[in-house]
């Protein structure tokens, strides 16, 4: 409304505007009132919330402390773990190349010892050829001797030695 509407208005009508205007202040008083207990509450439970919100931030700040721990603990075993895995490895390394020499070496004393095995298995049967031609070069000579053995004995007999010189001589033979 304008001023001069204002004006034109009688006293009744400027007082119902009035009481309508209280009321609407009252209403709006209220209002406000209930606004600012909703405000407060609001604001008492934003509060609260931020109280357990800072709450949760030092756990989270202590967690993340203890989690920075545990990480770097980790790191420490991990790392621990990895040297002594290159360790093993190392030594692994230097046991697989000394039982590769070793192995070498075995296999050069085997060779050797084959060699030398065969050498005496050719020997032996050198040996045994010699052996087998002398045994029968003493079967020809044991053969001879007990043939000439019996002819001279017969020729002995024959000669007329006595008995005794003959059994004397049988004795030699």
């Amino acid at each position: 409304m304008t001023e001069k509407e204002l004006r034109k208005l009688h006293r009744h009508d400027l007082l119902e505007l009035l009481v309508e205007q209280s009321r609407e202040a009252a209403r709006l008083g209220a209002a406000l009132k209930e606004k600012e207990e909703e405000l407060t509450a609001s604001g008492e439970s934003n509060e609260r919330l931020k109280a357990k919100l800072d709450e949760k931030d030092e756990l989270i700040e202590k967690l993340k402390g203890r989690l920075n721990e545990k990480d770097a603990e980790m790191a420490e075993k991990a790392a621990g773990i990895e040297e002594a895995l290159e360790r093993l490895k190392a030594k692994l390394n230097e046991k697989d190349a000394g039982m590769v020499e070793e192995a070498a070496r075995t296999k050069e004393t085997f060779e050797r010892l084959k060699n030398k095995l065969d050498e005496k298995d050719a020997l032996i049967e050198k040996l045994r050829a010699r052996l087998d031609n002398r045994e029968e070069k003493i079967a020809t000579l044991e053969s001879e001797a007990l043939h000439l053995k019996s002819d001279r004995w017969k020729e002995l007999q024959k000669s007329g030695l006595p008995t005794d010189m003959l059994s004397k001589l049988k004795a030699l033979l």
